[in-house]
């Protein structure tokens, strides 16, 4: 199923048979972001891409917590897509505001994440369907098969 299609954002998720895309529904806790961190780095290695695994872990770590403090849902999906040879993270939430790139200050505590989102992905966005939004990013490295 690719969320990004679908505007009914509030299905019950089931398991994919498509072994190239997997998504998990997670509830509003800090401590799924540890799920969340540990669902894609279990696939990266999976597909053979060790080498993006710490980039892919930090990556839906900023992704799932920006989400979670800025985006309150009653939960939220992570999915991991090998999307035309390329490594696609996604964290869906029912909030239509999208993310706000702040100014980078060093002096604040906060603020940060989309810099690093912006610095670790070969290309992030976000897509905002009727009940909620996708942001999504493409980890950066060269291509392969699975």
């Amino acid at each position: 199923m690719d969320r990004c299609n679908a505007p009914q954002f509030g299905l019950i998720l089931h398991n994919s048979d498509n072994p190239l895309r997997q998504e998990r529904c997670l509830p509003p806790f800090l401590a799924s972001a540890g799920v969340a961190r540990d669902f894609v780095a279990s696939r990266l290695r999976r597909w053979g891409r060790s080498h993006q695994v710490d980039d892919g872990v930090q990556l839906v770590s900023e992704m799932f917590n920006n989400a979670l403090i800025h985006a309150p849902s009653a939960d939220y999906v992570v999915a991991v897509d090998w999307n035309g040879g390329r490594v696609r993270l996604e964290i869906w939430d029912s909030s239509p505001h999208r993310p706000i790139v702040l100014p980078l200050d060093f002096e604040q505590e906060h603020g940060r994440g989309m810099h690093l989102i912006s610095a670790l992905a070969e290309s992030w966005g976000c897509h905002v369907a009727t009940s909620g939004k996708c942001v999504w990013a493409i980890l950066a490295g060269t291509p392969k098969t699975p």
